[in-house]
């Protein structure tokens, strides 16, 4: 019924691996075909006939779904085996295939922005391309973010050997960091995402080391990954700067929210802090410190029931997933039956977890290393929740898939929502509840604390970078003084060095990689909250809503399907209803179990 084995299955995209036969061949084939492609984008003079410009649109619709598949199949190699050359070697010939894609973009993008309002009515009553009525509508409402054809042509050329190596060379160099740790029987050599996850221990002791070994195993690297952040936030701002626009303006278009909405959500996470200082207080407490240092925010609490194997969480996802809706638990049961999951814990796998499409096959793989926690079974959820996305939106043309970040992390936070509440309605032990009130209030504090900390850092990030090089010393002070604000100064340490641990300041393609996940929290208690008590129509709504996500914008879904002003701090207020009742709960569940 369930995944045979916890790796996955790749040789069913292609066989051989990146230095096999399949990819090159399909390698070759797509760089044929955006070359092709790219002649005809820049044989365009003046406006085009609305119908070559369709035929040039559909194209490049065409070949996308065979690049991304390329990068997934490149991407899980390297994810899986850190260590090995091909698939380093295998992502930077893709890096120069998406350059290709980008400038084979630039001319017909930068006709549907130049053209007049005559002109772009005739190319929408093109019928071949109706399906991309509201891309090409948003493509001509961000013109303000473009620069002209040949710059952007030239942004798109540079890359490959700008920010896009600076970010290969983060993920080489993390890719390769070892950490030696003494778990209290000898010293071992680990990755440093095994190294990261021996900070959920039980044990203070083994906390305490594994913090100082991480802290010290990045510190080998933090050079090099201060210099590739100087050029990664250097290229935006010299981009945004010639563009006339701030930091946040290309990330708010993407992720397809309005700033006002960004406010709200921030101000709201603000107002949280006093509900989870109570928390903090309440977990020193419980764990017999006088304040909570970074490596005990993690720590586990309540003993009973806390080992969680990798068959029996599969089980309780699907079973969870099929009480809201039948669909979600047999496309679970499917993914893992399939094996497109990698979880098993061993030396050379890249940190972090993910989830990527495989777009011709109709499917997905998602990445982890399964630690038998109760966050393993929620991060399993959350990428099966991306997984299920995926698949509710290859049933719509790809054009209408372009999926921001802040709509993709509600349907796979959605999904842990699913397993959270489960899990806690079973508990059947004062330390089994406890313990499940904790892991819900880790996840409050990692949206409303520690991602918008990011978000601010980042930010702090472009005002240091215009000042000069940036330097470790510097962000580290940075970082502490923003994460320790963040937690309202309740803890006795922080992780100075998140700035360089963490892969999500050095994405290339994607600025701000931050607050869509706290977007994607609260959004989800509120679908959550609306769709829970449909009962059988609650499917049919969600996967409607979902459909929508890959074409429209976040205020206009969340105010046709749902109701709600996005741009309103009450409506992200409402959002965290629960949590004052967690906090509580939690405090009395610390006093019950001490006593």
């Amino acid at each position: 019924m369930f995944a045979p084995a916890p790796t996955w299955d790749l040789e069913a995209i292609l066989p051989g691996g990146p230095v096999g036969a399949a990819f090159e061949a399909e390698y070759h084939a797509v760089k044929g075909a955006l070359g092709a492609i790219l002649a005809r984008s820049e044989a365009l003079e003046g406006e085009p006939h609305p119908a070559v410009l369709a035929s040039l649109l559909l194209d490049l619709e065409r070949v996308g779904p065979r690049l991304d598949q390329l990068y997934t199949f490149a991407g899980c190699h390297a994810a899986a085996d850190a260590t090995s050359e091909a698939p380093v070697r295998a992502e930077a010939r893709l890096a120069a295939l998406g350059a290709l894609s980008g400038r084979a973009w630039v001319a017909p993008r930068d006709r549907v922005v130049r053209m007049d309002d005559a002109s772009f009515a005739a190319l929408l009553a093109e019928p071949s391309i109706g399906h991309m009525r509201n891309m090409l509508v948003s493509d001509r409402r961000q013109g303000r973010l473009r620069l002209s054809d040949k710059e952007e042509s030239l942004v798109a050329q540079l890359s490959q050997d700008g920010i896009v190596a600076w970010g290969s060379l983060y993920d080489v160099e993390s890719g390769s960091l070892k950490v030696t740790l003494d778990r209290g029987q000898g010293e071992e050599e680990l990755s440093a995402g095994q190294a990261e996850q021996a900070m959920w221990s039980s044990d203070r002791a083994v906390r305490q080391r594994a913090f100082a070994a991480v802290q010290a195993g990045w510190s080998t690297i933090a050079r090099r990954c201060a210099t590739a952040l100087t050029h990664i936030t250097g290229t935006r701002l010299t981009l945004n700067d010639r563009r006339g626009i701030d930091e946040l303006e290309e990330p708010l278009v993407q992720s397809r929210v309005a700033r006002r909405t960004l406010e709200a959500i921030i101000e709201a996470c603000r107002e949280a802090q006093p509900l989870l200082v109570r928390y903090f207080r309440a977990k020193a407490r419980a764990l017999g410190v006088p304040k909570l240092e970074w490596h005990d925010l993690a720590a586990p609490l309540g003993h009973e029931g806390g080992g969680v194997n990798y068959d029996a969480a599969q089980a309780l996802i699907v079973e969870q997933f099929g009480a809201f809706a039948p669909g979600m638990a047999s496309f679970a049961q499917r993914a893992l039956a399939e094996r497109w999951i990698e979880v098993e814990d061993r030396g050379g796998k890249r940190a972090g977890g993910f989830c990527a499409e495989v777009p011709l096959l109709l499917q997905s793989r998602i990445f982890m290393t399964w630690a038998n926690t109760d966050k393993s079974t929620s991060t399993l959820a959350h990428e099966l929740g991306h997984a299920f996305h995926n698949e509710v939106l290859f049933e719509v043309p790809v054009a209408q898939r372009r999926l921001p970040m802040t709509l993709a992390e509600t349907a796979s936070t959605f999904a842990e929502a699913l397993v959270r509440e489960a899990s806690r309605a079973r508990a059947s032990t004062p330390g089994e509840h406890l313990r499940l009130l904790d892991a819900s209030l880790q996840d409050a504090t990692a949206f409303l604390c520690n991602i918008p900390a990011r978000f601010e850092l980042e930010r702090e990030l472009y005002r240091m970078r215009r000042e000069g090089p940036l330097e470790v010393a510097p962000l580290n002070e940075a970082t502490t003084r923003i994460y320790d604000a963040w937690y309202a100064h309740e803890l006795a340490t922080v992780d100075k060095l998140f700035w360089a641990r963490k892969l999500h300041f050095y994405i290339p393609g994607v600025a701000f990689y931050n607050y869509p996940y706290t977007f994607g929290y609260l959004f989800a208690n509120l679908v959550y909250a609306h769709y829970r008590p449909l009962g059988a129509e609650a499917e049919a709504g969600y996967r409607r809503l979902l459909r929508r996500t890959g074409d429209d914008e976040a205020e206009v879904i969340a105010r046709e399907e749902l109701g709600l002003d996005l741009g309103d701090v009450a409506t992200w207020r409402r959002a965290m209803g629960g949590l004052q009742a967690d906090v509580e709960a939690f405090e009395r569940a610390v006093g019950d179990v001490a006593g």
